[in-house]
């Protein structure tokens, strides 16, 4: 069909000037004012905006469209028009719909005999526009069917039913929204993840509000969810914390309190934050409050509980590191419903620092927890003038079958009980792990793991470099220079020297990610010096730094060094390194080809098919998907920078891709 091409609507306005109102054309309005007049036809719409977000709108961002929306309360029919760009609509784009509605005879044919609107103004220009005086007006602030019709339409774009949105909670308004929009704006500022994890229970002495919100987490800490998660008692976050993805997700409601972007908020709740211009701290920022139901739906909070939310906003946003480290404090805010005073615990701090940790560290042992059963051993065979094999024998008896908190301590010196406080420390988690690791620096400053727990635990690069060094150092004074001249060779092997180790590792990986590529490389060859064995695996660091670095001479000795071990990024790294040094023959294609043998899902993230996954794993296993990211995050800079080395991974990748499709067909 040719596009009709538009022209301007002209009417009189009250002071009998000409205004262009639309750009329908004159033709539409006149067919449409001859149609028949439905006797009780109403339609209920206007200008509405989609339950949906299109990915690219202006400058890249996710933007709701609008469009022109109505349908019949007789029979149901709906039409829409969208706006043409984005940011284009206005209200001519209710009556562009309204005049095509009528005019579609597979819809209406007819013109109604009532308009429902919210908003007045738009149904009186709609009305003036048309010139029609047989059309009555009625303004439903809420135009119900219409929005029920596009929230089926989200549901059916979606993957379910549409949350609901904040003010459809018992006793909810704008203004309880936007006290709870401002305490959520300061949390945000505030960014109390510093200084809790969710590794940090918290429990809300008072106010007394339902159990589900008895018990709470920061969010945040590992740099991708911010907000509060609550439980209803300390056994359901110890069932949650040693939850596994392999295991089903423990059950019960759960309350929330997260951020995101607007377009990560219920429609309704994105719209009264643009209408009224709700605070919020940045982009990122929209907070939500949720109740996520045993059945898959979703809750909103009701007054009561938004305002309790909006105080223990409020109270953790004014909390300090004083405050925390006593383990018990109180606030004193202000909400909608009045003045409250928050009581707030962390119940692991309450706690003597020398008692076992009731959560523990979770799912994940701490390998490093492990060694204090060694290091007993140790500071006993060279206390006690142990000779020959028996002797030794007879000191594993001692402490054979026993638990670590079952091993009675030997420690005699600062330093020795300052390290039994680091392995301790090792097996908790959140701030008590923190505290012991200072309480050990107060015993000696020169416990090196100390000082390399609270570089795991700092805020920045820099903050963990910086606290790596002083451990460097505290363990260079531990072990003394007679260490360092006689056990070259055999560190690690003397638990003693692994603090010093852990250190100075993570002093190396830290100047590798500031871009001290270079003095990184100097601590890992050193590491390798006194640990030929490499127990730590800083030779997979060595050799994607050396690779990066192009120093492939260094790169292809360390590779002989370690031979041909079966790892995947050792056979990756032969593979890249063969071919930068002669290309495309035969011996690097071999190479390759063990390297897709060992763990072909590397090849998909190096080439950039897949995208990395945010999260570094703890664990992995040989042909693992953790391997390979693992592989892949080491050697990904330095495939990127090698000229042709992407193109040459994915070419077997092809071509067995083809072949498959061959014997598919030959097969049909």
């Amino acid at each position: 069909m040719r596009a009709r091409r538009p022209a301007r609507v002209v009417r009189r306005g009250t002071a009998g000037k000409e205004d262009v109102v639309a750009p329908v054309s004159r033709k539409a309005i006149l067919e449409f004012e001859r149609l028949p007049q439905r006797s009780g036809e109403c339609w209920q719409g206007g200008l509405l905006r989609l339950p949906t977000w299109i990915p690219e709108g202006p400058q890249g961002k996710p933007y709701r469209p609008w469009a022109g929306v109505w349908t019949s309360l007789g029979t149901g029919f709906v039409h829409l028009t969208l706006e043409r760009q984005p940011g284009t609509a206005d209200w001519t784009l209710a009556l562009e719909a309204l005049v095509e509605f009528g005019l579609k005879r597979n819809l209406m044919g007819c013109r109604p005999e009532r308009l429902e609107v919210a908003d007045r103004e738009l149904g009186a220009r709609l009305l003036d526009a048309l010139g029609d005086s047989e059309i009555s007006l009625v303004v439903s602030p809420d135009v119900p069917e219409a929005k029920r019709v596009l929230a089926e339409m989200g549901e059916r774009m979606g993957e379910g039913p549409l949350p609901p949105g904040a003010l459809e909670a018992p006793g909810v308004t704008v203004e309880r929204l936007r006290a709870f929009a401002e305490a959520a704006k300061g949390f945000y500022e505030a960014a109390p993840w510093r200084l809790l994890s969710s590794e940090d229970l918290i429990h809300v002495e008072a106010p007394r509000a339902m159990a589900e919100l008895e018990y709470a987490v920061v969010l945040g800490g590992g740099g991708e969810v911010f907000g509060l998660g609550f439980f209803e008692s300390e056994g359901e976050y110890r069932a949650f914390a040693a939850w596994e993805e392999s295991a089903p997700l423990p059950g019960g409601a759960r309350w929330s309190v997260f951020f995101g972007p607007i377009y990560g908020m219920p429609f309704p709740d994105a719209d009264l934050w643009e209408e009224h211009g709700l605070p919020v701290a940045g982009e990122e920022a929209y907070p939500v409050a949720v109740r996520f139901n045993p059945d898959g739906t979703v809750s909103r909070p009701d007054a009561g509980v938004l305002s309790y939310l909006e105080g223990l906003l409020r109270a953790l946003a004014a909390t300090t590191d004083e405050e925390i480290d006593r383990g018990r404090w109180t606030r004193d805010v202000h909400t909608a419903d009045g003045p409250a005073t928050y009581q707030l615990a962390l119940p692991s701090l309450l706690l003597p620092l020398d008692a076992p940790d009731p959560i523990g560290s979770g799912p994940l042992v701490d390998r490093r927890e492990m060694e204090r059963a060694l290091l007993e051993i140790e500071r006993i065979v060279d206390r006690s003038g142990a000779r020959t094999q028996e002797d030794v024998q007879e000191i594993l008896t001692q402490v054979s079958g026993r638990t670590l908190d079952a091993i009675p301590s030997s420690a005699e010196t600062p330093l020795e009980r300052a390290q039994d406080l680091a392995y301790r420390a090792f097996g908790t988690r959140g701030r008590r792990r923190i505290l012991l690791a200072r309480k050990a620096l107060e015993l000696s400053p020169d416990c090196a793991d100390a000082y390399v727990i609270l570089a795991e635990e700092a805020g920045s690069v820099e903050e963990a470099c910086d606290l790596y060094a002083q451990a460097v150092a505290a363990g260079e004074r531990a072990l003394g220079q007679r260490a360092f001249a006689e056990d070259a060779g055999h560190f690690w092997g003397l638990v003693r020297t692994r603090p010093y180790m852990r250190a100075r590792f993570g002093l190396a990986q830290c100047l590798e990610a500031l871009g001290r590529v270079d003095d990184a490389i100097v601590h890992y060859r050193d590491l390798l010096r006194l640990n030929p064995g490499d127990n730590q695996g800083v030779r997979y660091s060595l050799l994607a730094a050396l690779l990066a670095r192009g120093r492939d001479e260094e790169a292809g000795a360390l590779l002989r060094q370690f031979g041909d071990e079966p790892s995947a990024i050792w056979l990756y790294g032969w593979a890249l390194w063969s071919f930068r040094r002669e290309g495309d023959t035969p011996v690097s294609r071999q190479r390759l080809r063990r390297a897709l043998r060992a763990n072909r899902r590397v090849a998909a993230y190096l080439t950039g098919e897949d995208d990395l996954p945010v999260d570094e794993p703890q664990a992995y296993a040989p042909g693992s998907e953790e391997e390979a990211v693992l592989c892949a995050r080491l050697l990904q800079a330095a495939w990127e920078t090698t000229p042709g080395a992407s193109a040459w991974l994915e070419s077997p990748r092809r071509q067995r891709g083809a072949a498959r499709k061959s014997r598919r067909r030959s097969r049909r």
